[in-house]
């Protein structure tokens, strides 16, 4: 009997037998960077020659397939020769039942989409190619994630984002001949007395729109002012400090960060907003009106979400250059705000913005991986300071109220996505970094983001509509890993139908509790129960993807390579147990500020299997 592997559904070894039939894809496989080809002889070819090889000897395979005994010869460890039909030589001399209860010999356990792959985002089948996480912790490799974000499809613009300022392109004749469409009203002293209120009559992109039709302000005037105030922000920033203040380019800065450039960005990060990180209302998000910090962020990202299949890094070269300053900006603001908060007085609205500028901040920190300065940095420092800014407050344990109103909805999913997304931060930095956690699962008791669709409404009338349709039950992530680790998931259980972001960040919680067994040498008694959580944890996750359109499976961002961590944690888990644990300098548990050891663990111990 051939050996496919470990059946998802059971964990029982697969009776080749019992697999539907297809083209293997392990031959056509290359052993170092996972990459599949469509004939071996091509495999091989690169194989030989491929960058993430680094000396490592090409191994050989044996012909012939391999064969695995039937339960009486495997108790007694002697040479069987079933091959999936009838009895073997010894169970027929014997005249007993040869049986294969050890293994998967459930056809059903193997069916997979028609319309999609059986190794992409479904339940996790066979094995996984895992390349893009063997060269987003390859230090030697640059613009993976950039890329990647490059590769998504665009999403529609929403709110204030999607309209173009009146002036981005310059004035023309025409414009100068524009007259305020208010003068040719007739005049009414009592109109004086308000301004005009267009709440409830149209959506909100609809009022911007009528709103920068009617403001004698031009929309960009309003940019410019922001973008002005910024530089004078930053240049005094700048001054003050050492290390910027030689290095600081006005000029430079103000070219980066001109108004239609800013918009430009602002539009790209606005289609992109699916990939990772969705902590900002696009529908009410403004550029004129948010925070210094977050404006100067939201255009970083943007420009380093620009990349197009094709075309060169420019923009995302430029948005590096200015990474540390911004860096040293955006925390300095959020420190200060912290020192000067009065007993009991807090502005939400601004705090959350500073957050959001601060969690935007740090991951672009991350992407620098050939920057061991700032990658200390960012873990060490800007992540204990946003959580301990959160913590101060009172963001992490946020729940919503049923009976809230939609601003209040708004204020509170902007806290728990923050709070989310943070955690999900801190759970990768221990991954790949072996730092200690710096969140606690037991404070993650806060509920858990809500759906997109809700998320995305654009006025009050549409969020109490959209609100009617959703389910009115919540969930946290302590109670859900709770009876994950318990094992009090059952199939019938309302627990199965856990949103998949929800399941996204229940996987990040599994590589804090990996750690802390490991350090604190309790590994070797948890290891079986967290292997069997992972399986209940496949199986949902399985169930949650076949929820989901095959179109929409486009709009994954991040959560598309969960199967891959999935894989990845199952083998650090399976690693840990064994002999090879010694071998490793990443089961060490030594912080290293960088994924090198986590790429080495990877090539080594993963992409081997």
């Amino acid at each position: 009997m051939g050996d496919q592997g470990i059946c998802s559904v059971c964990q029982l070894p697969i009776v080749e037998a019992a697999c539907p039939p297809g083209p293997k894809s392990s031959s056509r496989q290359c052993p170092f960077c996972s990459a599949v080809f469509s004939r071996v002889d091509g495999a091989r070819r690169h194989a030989k020659s491929c960058s993430q090889r680094d000396g490592r000897t090409l191994r050989t395979k044996k012909r012939g397939r391999k064969t695995r005994s039937c339960d009486q010869c495997s108790r007694v460890k002697v040479h069987c020769t079933a091959l999936g039909q009838g009895r073997c030589e010894r169970c027929a001399s014997r005249n007993i039942n040869c049986t294969l209860s050890r293994c998967c010999t459930d056809p059903s356990h193997r069916q997979s989409s028609p319309e999609e792959p059986r190794n992409q985002h479904g339940r996790g089948h066979g094995r996984l190619p895992l390349s893009f996480l063997l060269n987003v912790t390859d230090d030697k490799q640059d613009f993976i994630t950039e890329k990647a974000v490059g590769e998504e499809p665009d999403g529609v613009l929403l709110g204030p984002t999607s309209m173009t300022p009146p002036r981005a392109q310059g004035l023309s004749d025409e414009a100068l001949d524009f007259i305020d469409p208010t003068l040719l009203l007739p005049f009414d002293p009592q109109d004086s007395l308000a301004p005009l209120e267009f709440s409830g009559l149209y959506s909100t992109e609809e009022q911007n729109l009528i709103g920068a039709f009617l403001s004698p302000e031009p929309q960009e005037d309003r940019l410019s002012a922001q973008l002005h105030l910024l530089e004078r922000h930053v240049a005094a920033h700048a001054s003050s400090s050492d290390r910027y203040g030689a290095s600081y380019d006005s000029a430079q800065f103000r070219r980066f960060f001109s108004p239609s450039n800013v918009h430009t960005f602002a539009m790209m990060f606005c289609r992109k907003r699916h990939y990772q990180y969705p902590l900002i209302h696009w529908p009410t998000f403004a550029l004129e009106t948010v925070s210094l910090p977050l404006l100067m962020v939201v255009a970083l990202t943007g420009a380093t979400y620009s990349y197009s299949p094709g075309h060169g890094p420019e923009h995302i070269a430029e948005a590096r250059q200015l990474y540390h300053l911004a860096d040293s900006y955006i925390f300095r603001q959020l420190a200060i705000y912290l020192d000067s908060l009065p007993s009991g007085e807090i502005d939400v609205a601004e705090a959350i913005q500073l957050c959001q500028a601060a969690l935007l901040m740090y991951a672009l920190d991350t992407l620098l991986a050939n920057d061991p300065d700032m990658q200390r940095t960012a873990v060490t420092e800007r992540l204990p300071a946003l959580v301990a800014a959160m913590r101060r407050l009172c963001f992490v344990g946020c729940r919503h109220d049923p009976s809230e109103e939609w601003q209040l909805f708004l204020q509170r999913e902007q806290i728990i996505r923050l709070v989310s997304w943070a955690y999900c931060a801190d759970c990768l930095a221990t991954m790949s970094c072996n730092n200690p956690p710096v969140f606690s699962m037991l404070e993650i008791s806060g509920d858990l983001p809500c759906d997109t669709i809700l998320w995305e409404a654009d006025s009050p009338s549409s969020f109490a509509l959209l609100r009617l349709s959703q389910p009115g039950t919540s969930h946290c992530l302590k109670g859900l890993m709770q009876k994950l680790l318990d094992g009090e998931f059952q199939v019938d259980d309302g627990c199965v139908n856990v949103p998949l972001f929800h399941l996204h960040v229940m996987l990040c919680a599994f590589q804090h509790i990996i750690f802390n067994l490991q350090t604190s040498m309790s590994f070797a008694q948890q290891g079986d129960r967290l292997l069997q959580a992972l399986s209940k944890w496949r199986y949902l996750w399985g169930e949650a993807m076949d929820k989901i359109p095959v179109d929409h499976r486009r709009w994954l961002g991040v959560s598309k390579y969960v199967p891959d961590i999935e894989h990845l944690t199952r083998r650090i888990i399976e690693v840990s147990a064994s002999s090879e644990a010694t071998s490793s300098q990443y089961l060490k548990r030594v912080p290293s500020y960088g994924a090198r050891e986590m790429h080495h663990f990877i090539r080594d111990f993963v992409s081997k299997t």
